[in-house]
């Protein structure tokens, strides 16, 4: 074989090798988007009265992660179709917790789970199921 005939094979190869680890497939939504919220540091605003010892501590915004939650189903994992959000009121900043919020997808009830990651208000948005 030539020199030439060698390198054409050679860059053929080398061509190939390029090729074949490139992929057209897109690679799959994570199965969690972490956000940050600001945790709220009293109880919520429908209750009355003044004692603290009622309140649960820092807990979460409910309205504040029902948009939040919102936003990642539409935009990190592409859900079409999301209507009404509902977490639950006075949820814990707590590390490690979990909790969900349902959500509607086309009309269907959904669940999303909520996995909190840290003491500063970070959690986990898991995909709808």
């Amino acid at each position: 074989m030539s020199r030439r005939a060698v390198a054409t094979v050679g860059l053929c190869c080398a061509a190939f090798a390029t090729l074949a680890a490139c992929s057209d497939t897109p690679a799959p939504a994570p199965a969690t988007k972490t956000v940050t919220v600001p945790p709220t540091t009293s109880a919520s605003p429908g209750t009355s009265g003044g004692s603290s010892s009622a309140a649960p501590g820092r807990v979460f915004d409910p309205r504040t992660m029902q948009a939040d939650v919102r936003k990642i189903l539409t935009e990190t994992y592409q859900v079409r179709e999301v209507g009404d959000v509902l977490c639950p009121a006075n949820q814990t900043v707590k590390d490690g917790s979990t909790f969900t919020c349902t959500v509607q997808v086309g009309g269907e009830g959904k669940t999303v789970t909520i996995t909190v990651t840290g003491d500063d208000g970070r959690y986990e948005v898991g995909a709808p199921a």
